[in-house]
């Protein structure tokens, strides 16, 4: 193993801060993030990606709620088809985060609001 390979507990936590967000939203990174910012660069990084692109797809959820609210005659026609495509992108995008971060490397969504620095 070379000195830049996170060990693989980290590898674990980095990728279980992507997939319990799909599970909990932004709830489990941010712990994950907040208990070891200071202990692990590698969980720190990743944990981090996790809640921001987590803050992110809630952010398109309320979003998506308020248009539904506020069009509700016309939303209801294709609203659901962007909870579903959230969803979707939320699986599909912490996946591939999860295996990248299991196997040492820090991920980066392709798209997120980058709040938490």
């Amino acid at each position: 193993m070379s000195d830049s390979t996170p060990p693989a507990s980290s590898n674990q936590l980095g990728g279980l801060a992507h997939v319990l967000g799909i599970l909990t939203s932004f709830v489990a990174p941010l712990i994950i993030w907040l208990t070891n910012t200071s202990r692990d660069a590698h969980v720190d990084a990743n944990a981090k990606e996790a809640l921001n692109f987590q803050i992110t797809i809630a952010v398109a959820h309320v979003a998506n709620s308020v248009l539904g609210v506020v069009l509700f005659f016309i939303w209801p026609l294709f609203g659901w088809a962007i909870t579903l495509g959230l969803l979707a992108i939320s699986v599909w995008w912490g996946l591939l985060a999860f295996l990248s971060a299991n196997s040492g490397a820090a991920y980066r969504y392709p798209f997120a609001f980058r709040l938490v620095a």
